[in-house]
């Protein structure tokens, strides 16, 4: 039976301005605000006096687990952030079994709108848990003072759905499906839609207007819904331009912006598949996302061994079959995206 974006039940979500003040109204005291420390200072005189911060130092399993022993009073959980205070924050809730409030600061990622918590094992990316906030609310006020790269970087976890369907498609004529995720056109016809609609309004999104951030976060609530929607399937949210991520962090060690990063694979993945390259990196450039290993503090030394070693890694982590798993990275291949990449920034 064909999905239907309906059928995808999503979470309840508010937009308005001035909504963070009005927590002491209705969120149960000694309430836990997890959050950053840069954050902290900017938004704590919005909170009750009593609201006992949380500083995300790390989403690694373990020391969220050490942390939950240390949290006994805690009555509430309030998620304020970007991506890791979010998961967090799912990650407590679920664990202590709590009523939970999320404030993303910025449309950086999907995280907020997903019932599980990705965290950190041995350094790569496990998906757990299982969350479902009261209510996430998009304070206009918060979304528009965040730096523009994070709520713009957003677009890698709705492009991604164009990737995620090709690594599906290309899996399906292969034959190598889970037999527990077949193809599914209308489910990913649906992703399509959602990205489609971001890339035909990049103008308003790269402003920030009001009507491109409802386009964004209808897009990112398809993306976090839609993975416990269709069954635990990731596959027509997500693909190759993630493992490119998750390879390149595992390989670096390093702490990545999430859409910075994810763009870049969307490029490479886009490059891999020979598929809609010119229209991808224009939005990418056309946005302002500099996709550039110099932008992420790395170098395409470290992009190159990322690539070389992915369809290691991706065997290796036991990620979905597509593109990584047949593609021959070539020293050309290598080459030639970067010299592709460099020349879109020089123009």
């Amino acid at each position: 039976m064909p999905f239907k974006e309906s059928d995808i039940a999503q979470f309840s979500t508010v937009f308005g301005r001035s909504l963070l003040p009005e927590v002491e109204n209705f969120v149960r005291p000694k309430m836990l605000v997890v959050t950053m420390e840069d954050l902290w200072p900017l938004f704590r005189d919005h909170l009750p006096a009593d609201a006992m911060p949380y500083m995300v130092r790390s989403t690694d399993r373990a020391t969220l687990e050490a942390d939950l022993a240390t949290l006994t009073s805690v009555a509430s959980i309030v998620g304020l952030g970007g991506g890791q205070a979010s998961d967090a924050a799912k990650y407590f809730a679920w664990r202590l079994n709590l009523p939970l409030f999320q404030f993303p600061t910025s449309l950086s990622v999907d995280a907020v709108f997903g019932h599980r918590a990705a965290v950190r094992d041995e350094g790569v990316v496990r998906y757990v848990g299982w969350a479902v906030p009261e209510t996430v609310y998009i304070d206009l006020d918060i979304i528009e003072s965040a730096p523009r790269v994070l709520n713009i970087g957003g677009v890698g976890d709705v492009f991604c759905f164009i990737t995620g369907v090709m690594d599906w498609r290309h899996a399906e004529a292969r034959g190598k499906c889970e037999p527990r995720w077949p193809y599914d056109e209308s489910l990913a016809a649906i992703s399509l839609a959602k990205a489609e609609a971001v890339l035909a309004e990049l103008d308003e999104i790269k402003t920030l207007s009001p009507r491109g951030i409802r386009i964004m976060v209808d897009a990112l609530k398809w993306g976090g819904a839609s993975y416990h929607g269709a069954g635990w399937n990731p596959r027509h949210i997500e693909g190759v331009e993630h493992y490119i991520f998750y390879a390149l962090e595992a390989g670096t060690m390093k702490a990545f912006l999430h859409g910075q990063a994810v763009c870049l694979g969307l490029i490479l993945g886009a490059m891999m598949h020979g598929q809609r390259l010119d229209e991808l990196l224009g939005a990418v450039t056309h946005l302002g996302i500099d996709i550039r290993p110099a932008a992420m503090d790395v170098a395409w030394s470290d992009v190159f061994d990322a690539m070389r070693g992915l369809k290691a890694f991706v065997e290796r982590e036991g990620l979905a079959y597509g593109i990584a798993n047949d593609f021959d990275v070539t020293e050309g291949f290598l080459v030639t995206a970067r010299d592709r990449i460099e020349s879109a920034y020089s123009a």
